[in-house]
């Protein structure tokens, strides 16, 4: 016979993981089989190049380069963008970029023109609309994720050594986005572009199950149930224990109000006797 109570309640946690968030993959361009084909503006004397070469695992991987000239129609700013990217029910989306960049004081050719800067922007689509024209080749109706800086600038002779960011764009409504690179005088080398997108897998904790959840935000609530056979604390006896907050989709310290689901007390007899069952 059942000695818990079987009352099953709903509960609102503000935290989203009680365990290491996930990512699921939208797009990476180290696991292309085949050339990228992305776009590249402007299509009269393109500086962007899509050429082969092996990775710090001697994998071969697609990679774009562009290194621009003081010659006529070689300055001024290059633009690079990937196909459609469908995103797959995620609210935002993560970009993890490797790449390389040269110092400008090692290309004398080009001490006018030359920056250790490219622009990150982004544009959303229901469709995969975009053509050579369309949209528009500039910021609005792109939108502009960041200014990416090179930690690690690379000089004739020197050690090569590649640069990794990561940044976050959103929030994301359309069924898919375009990554587009703009570069304005930078010589450098994308080797890598990750897209991904973070989520709480399923969880049970405290008597509570949560479903796997695709944050909308960095902080955000997540709805779950009692487990079977587990009953509500009243929420005047309700604790506030330590919590953990999903920011960014990495749990990190906090605490929030919740209703716990404890196990029903059992009946005991006295004198060493055991549980009933």
């Amino acid at each position: 016979m059942e000695r818990v109570c079987a009352a099953i309640g709903i509960i609102i946690l503000r935290f989203l993981c009680y365990l290491s968030a996930e990512e699921e993959i939208l797009m990476y361009t180290k696991t292309e089989t085949s050339d990228l084909k992305w776009t590249i503006h402007p299509r009269v004397n393109p500086q962007w190049e899509e050429v082969s070469g092996l990775d710090e695992d001697n994998n071969s991987v697609r990679t774009y380069q562009i290194c621009p000239s003081d010659s006529a129609g070689s300055t001024g700013s290059h633009w690079l963008r990937s196909t459609l990217i469908q995103r797959r029910g995620a609210w935002q989306a993560y970009v993890e970029l490797r790449f390389t960049m040269m110092e400008c004081s090692s290309l004398p050719n080009l001490h006018r023109t030359c920056k250790e800067t490219f622009n990150l922007l982004y544009y959303q689509a229901d469709s995969d609309e975009a053509t050579p024209t369309h949209p528009p080749w500039m910021e609005n109706p792109y939108v502009k994720v960041d200014t990416v800086a090179a930690d690690f600038l690379l000089r004739k002779g020197g050690e090569r050594k590649f640069n990794v960011k990561t940044l976050r764009l959103g929030p994301l409504t359309a069924r898919g986005f375009y990554l587009a690179f703009q570069a304005q005088g930078a010589c450098m080398a994308l080797l890598s572009a990750r897209v991904f997108f973070k989520k709480c897998p399923a969880a049970t904790r405290a008597f509570s199950s949560f479903p796997e959840t695709v944050p909308r935000a960095l902080v955000q609530e997540a709805q779950g149930v009692c487990v079977p056979h587990a009953a509500q604390r009243p929420a005047k006896a309700a604790a506030t224990p330590p919590a953990h907050v999903l920011r960014g989709g990495r749990p990190v310290g906090g605490a929030a109000h919740l209703h716990l689901y404890l196990p029903a007390r059992l009946p005991a007899r006295r004198h060493g006797h055991q549980l009933q069952r």
